[in-house]
C-alpha cells in the first residue's frame, strides 16, 4: 500500500504559517534565535521554545484569523478526497505547530492525522511548546519526521513523500516515491534522490494516480536501506 507523507508548512499552505505568526504576533529575536541552532550551540527544539517567548498578550481571534486566512495549495482539498477514494493512508507530517494545523483542518472541514510540535495559546496570550515527537538522536527538527514514518508505516508500504524544505531533507532520503518543490529540489539533485517536481497537488494526484496502477509495490533500493540504518540507531 502506498503511505503519503506530506509537509504542511508551504506544501499544504501556500506560505509558511510559522513565519507568519511571529511576525505578527512576536518579534525579531523569534528569527535572530535561529544563529543559535546554525553555530550547534541549540537544538531546533530549543529555539523553538525560545522563539515561542516572544509572543505576549496576543489576541487569540486576531491570530486565528491569520491562520484560517491563508490559502491552501490548488488541488489539496481534492487530493484528500482522491486520496480517500484510493484507499491511501495520508498523513501531516510538521516541524510547524499543532495550533494553526488544527484551526485550519477545522475551517476546511479536512480529518486528516497530523504529527507536529504541540505549540498552543494560553488564555494569556502567550505560547506554550512541548515535543511529543522528538527523537532523542535528532536535534534538526522539534518533530521528527523520520521517526513518525518509521513508527506509523508498514514495512511492505511504499513511502510517499511530499515537501518543500530544509525539514524534508532526512524524510525524503528514507522515501520511495519524492515530490519536492521549491529549496527541496536542490537538495534532492545534490543527493541522487529522484524525485517530482511539483507546483500543486494537481500534479500530484495526476503522477500517484499512474504510480499505483503501473508501480503498485515500488521501493526504491536506497531509501530501504536508509531507513532500515535508522532503525539500527535507535
Amino acid at each position: 500500500m502506498y503511505h503519503i507523507y506530506c509537509d504542511f508548512d508551504a506544501t499544504v499552505t501556500i506560505n509558511d504559517i510559522w513565519d507568519k505568526l511571529f511576525k505578527n504576533f512576536g518579534d525579531p529575536y523569534a528569527f535572530k534565535v535561529w544563529e543559535k541552532f546554525n553555530t550547534g550551540e541549540y537544538t531546533a527544539a530549543e529555539c523553538i521554545s525560545e522563539a515561542c517567548t516572544t509572543v505576549k498578550g496576543a489576541d487569540p481571534v486576531a491570530m486565528n484569523n491569520l491562520f484560517i486566512g491563508e490559502p491552501l495549495r490548488p488541488g489539496f482539498l481534492e487530493f484528500v478526497e482522491f486520496c480517500k477514494l484510493q484507499n491511501l493512508k495520508l498523513t501531516i507530517v510538521s516541524d510547524g505547530f499543532s495550533i494553526y494545523i488544527r484551526s485550519i483542518f477545522a475551517h476546511h472541514k479536512i480529518d486528516l492525522p497530523y504529527y507536529a510540535n504541540t505549540v498552543e495559546l494560553t488564555e494569556s496570550g502567550m505560547l506554550t511548546a512541548e515535543f511529543p515527537y522528538a527523537r532523542e538522536s535528532c536535534h534538526f527538527c522539534g518533530a521528527c519526521k523520520c521517526g513518525t514514518i518509521l513508527t506509523t508505516s508498514a514495512d511492505e508500504d511504499t513511502i510517499v513523500y511530499i515537501g518543500d524544505g530544509y525539514s524534508d531533507h532526512c524524510p525524503v532520503e528514507i522515501s520511495d516515491v519524492v515530490f519536492a518543490r521549491s529549496m527541496l529540489t536542490h537538495f534532492c539533485e545534490k543527493n541522487g534522490i529522484p524525485y517530482h517536481p511539483f507546483h500543486d497537488f494537481f500534479q500530484v494526484q495526476e503522477i500517484l494516480k499512474r504510480n499505483i496502477t503501473e508501480r503498485p509495490k515500488y521501493k526504491r533500493l536506497e531509501a530501504m536501506k536508509k531507513r532500515k540504518d535508522l532503525y539500527k540507531v535507535e
